[in-house]
Order: structure tokens, then C-alpha cells, then sequence
């Protein structure tokens, strides 16, 4: 077990609870099974990213708050790691700045594998996407409408429309993904 897991599990039950939700209710809201929202609470479950991703919407929050360490420190460098990593089909995602309520900003460092696809999601009302990408090519899928972008380019939308990315080509890619929430 990781211990990315275990804070994991520990911000689902704070927020969850803050809410006043039951684990039914969390895992009806987020198209999960109760099991597992309790396997996640518990540390126990290394959930996959369309799981974290649907709780955070299911909750109305950035996907970061899942993923938040509680570490007090005056500054903070962040090493992208294996051990911090999410993702699933060749899709990795290491997250790199936890949201920050002043700037509602969070960003993620992703590598998309040849030949992948994330899976379809759409946020809340109102929150913007950007991907910056540093190596390879990207297209964005969005409404049924396609949007290619290469090194060295960023593609800017309204996320709470259903949308994923696709690599397309026979080599990794890699992109820089900056979410913002509105207030």
C-alpha cells in the first residue's frame, strides 16, 4: 500500500463527512460501489483516476483535494515520482501543485502512452482546462469535435463539456494539464 492511499482515504472521509454524506450516498452520487468508497477511506484500494475523477465531481471539487498531503512547510518542491503517480491505460498523471484556494488553480504533469485514450469525463460548471504540451502531439476530443495540438502549444477549454485526449502517435507524449475552478 502507498502512502498516497492512505491520503487519499483520509480527505474522501473528511470531505464526505463535511458534507454530511453517507458512504451510500457518496457512492451513488460518484457511480461507485459502496465497497469500494469504503476500501478507498480505509487506504486499502489504489483507486484508478476515472474513479478519483468522479468522486471529485461527484463532491463539486478539484481532483487535487484527494490527493493533498497535509505537509507544513514554508516552501515546497514537488519530484514527480513513480510512487505519486495515477492513471491507467496508458494514461499517467502526477500531480505537481495541490489546488490552491486563492488561485483555484491545481496542475498535473500527464504522459500519454502510443496509441492511448483517457477516459471520457466532464467536470463541474464553469472549470477551464489548458494542456501545454512538451513532447509529442495530443488531441483533444471534445463534444464529438477534435482538437490537435504539438509541442509546444496549448490547448485551452471549458472542461464541464464530456472530453478526453488521445495520442494518436507511436511515441510518448507529454503535457502540463492547469486546471481553474470559478468561485
Amino acid at each position: 500500500m502507498r502512502d498516497i492511499n492512505v491520503s487519499i482515504g483520509n480527505n474522501v472521509k473528511k470531505l464526505r463527512k463535511g458534507r454530511g454524506l453517507t458512504i451510500d450516498e457518496l457512492a451513488a452520487n460518484a457511480k461507485v460501489s459502496k465497497s469500494m468508497i469504503s476500501e478507498i477511506e480505509r487506504g486499502i484500494r489504489n483507486p484508478s483516476i476515472t474513479t478519483l475523477w468522479n468522486i471529485a465531481n461527484s463532491l463539486k471539487i478539484p481532483l487535487n483535494y484527494l490527493l493533498y498531503e497535509d505537509k507544513m512547510q514554508s516552501a515546497y518542491i514537488y519530484k514527480i515520482t513513480e510512487e505519486n503517480a495515477i492513471g491507467d491505460n496508458g494514461f499517467n498523471c502526477y500531480p505537481l501543485l495541490n489546488f490552491d484556494e486563492d488561485k483555484r488553480i491545481e496542475i498535473y504533469f500527464n504522459e500519454y502512452m502510443p496509441k492511448s485514450k483517457t477516459e471520457k469525463a466532464a467536470h463541474y460548471n464553469g472549470v477551464e482546462e489548458y494542456a501545454l504540451i512538451t513532447a509529442g502531439m495530443l488531441t483533444l476530443n471534445l463534444n464529438e469535435e477534435q482538437f490537435t495540438a504539438s509541442e509546444g502549444e496549448v490547448i485551452r477549454f471549458l472542461a464541464d463539456k464530456p472530453h478526453f485526449y488521445f495520442n494518436e502517435t507511436d511515441t510518448i507524449t507529454k503535457a502540463f494539464v492547469l486546471m481553474f475552478y470559478p468561485k
